[in-house]
């Protein structure tokens, strides 16, 4: 099994990023049939600074690896839906734990749910850097 996990620094003992699009690292955990860990692999995360569709393309990315799972803090409307359509399973963890707890949990059924946020950072749909105008939905020149 391949469990892709949403991370900082990546690594282990580095803790669950609580945005997916938006992770900096992706850390790629291979699981056994007995529920051992038998691989570990970071990688930059090629959706980190896209101008847009962070969430499509960090899906997309996951797609592309192989994985059976993916973990992070939340994941956006889009990205959930591109995972859902590929048919991989995808389960939120809390900022407290670590990759291998976050790993280990999922194995024994203790993270069975998604939460589902909004796609970036902004409301309304829009990516991070948009609207910057501290919540009232005015763009940076619509004052």
């Amino acid at each position: 099994m391949r469990i892709v996990v949403a991370t900082i620094k990546g690594g282990l003992d580095d803790f669950v990023s609580q945005a997916f699009g938006r992770a900096p690292t992706f850390t790629i955990v291979d699981v056994d049939e007995n529920g051992n860990i038998i691989n570990v692999q970071v990688v930059q995360n090629p959706a980190y600074s896209a101008p847009r569709g962070a969430g499509i393309q960090a899906a997309q990315f996951c797609i592309n690896e192989g994985a059976d799972v993916v973990i992070a803090g939340q994941f956006g409307p889009n990205s959930s839906q591109v995972l859902q359509a590929a048919g991989i399973k995808f389960v939120s963890a809390p900022p407290t734990m670590t990759v291998e707890q976050a790993v280990q949990a999922y194995l024994r059924g203790e993270l069975t749910q998604p939460i589902l946020g909004a796609e970036g950072s902004g409301s309304y749909g829009r990516g991070m850097g948009k609207g910057r105008g501290k919540g009232t939905g005015r763009g940076v020149n619509e004052w």
